[in-house]
């Protein structure tokens, strides 16, 4: 994995690169020294330029399923990788809003309440903004257009889903759980209302998937980076535009949950976890 994404870096030189969480296979269980220790292993592995900014989202396996997740977990994370549960990342005119989607259980714990205050802070933020703009010229600024968290919204199974990328046809119609190997109805739609996102890229699965919420809503599952989860790993090289709308070119490129994003030259990718004794 490392010679893979060193590669990558070196090949497609990204200005950002996101990932979607699982950084970790024991983070929720680590000890002090044991967390110490997969940090240090993660920075060698994930080492890159000044010219590269490295944005991490939290998954579970970071800090526990919903029922494991606790503040010092969660807070441990966020420490170190200066990564808050809700936070928006502006390049070049396009919004990403990064989420914490183990926190969308929507049971009302101290984390979850938290983290939907601040996406419902922010959500009446950008429509309060929109509604004073100057339509007379798009000011995409204004706008999420694209949400990263690492479940995916809520979908029956995988077994519209099609491609070298997506799950073996034994497996894809295997029912999801909510809350668990996706985010549950609630919680998906709340997403969708408050910020209408032009795509959302999400992982945990560890399989390829292109979902159309609503008709409108275009999602799409990033397969997993890691031997360990997947036979051929890879990743997704995705095209941007900051005009009125945005223009996607998916590509599938054989080496990731390892996610490319590019603005016309300038090129974001998304990597995901190598677990343990891989």
């Amino acid at each position: 994995m490392e010679r893979a994404f060193q590669t990558a870096l070196w090949l497609l030189r990204p200005e950002i690169v996101f990932i979607l969480g699982d950084i970790f296979d024991e983070g929720k269980w680590s000890s002090q020294k044991h967390w110490e220790d997969d940090v240090r292993r993660f920075n060698r592995m994930f080492r890159h330029s000044t010219d590269t900014e490295l944005v991490v989202l939290v998954g579970n396996h970071d800090i526990g399923f919903h029922y494991e997740m606790d503040w010092f977990k969660l807070q441990r994370f966020e420490k170190v990788f200066n990564a808050s549960s809700t936070r928006i990342v502006t390049k070049k005119g396009v919004n990403f809003l990064l989420v914490n989607s183990v926190a969308l259980h929507g049971d009302g714990c101290p984390i979850c309440q938290s983290v939907e205050k601040e996406l419902i802070k922010l959500s009446r933020d950008l429509n309060c903004s929109l509604q004073h703009a100057d339509f007379s010229y798009v000011h995409v600024s204004l706008t999420v257009s694209c949400v990263l968290q690492h479940y995916p919204l809520y979908r029956v199974s995988d077994a519209g889903c099609t491609g070298q990328d997506a799950a073996p046809p034994e497996e894809r119609h295997l029912l999801f759980r909510e809350k668990y190997d996706v985010l549950s109805k609630e919680a998906s739609q709340r997403l969708l209302q408050w910020f209408k996102p032009r795509l959302i890229l999400s992982g945990h699965t560890h399989s390829g998937c292109e979902v159309l919420h609503d008709n409108k809503y275009p999602e799409i599952s990033v397969p997993s980076f890691s031997w360990r989860n997947r036979n051929n790993p890879s990743f997704i090289l995705v095209s941007e535009s900051a005009a009125t709308r945005i223009y996607l070119r998916l590509q599938t490129l054989r080496l990731t949950e390892f996610y490319s994003l590019k603005f016309k030259i300038s090129i974001f990718k998304t990597a995901a976890h190598e677990k343990k004794n891989t």
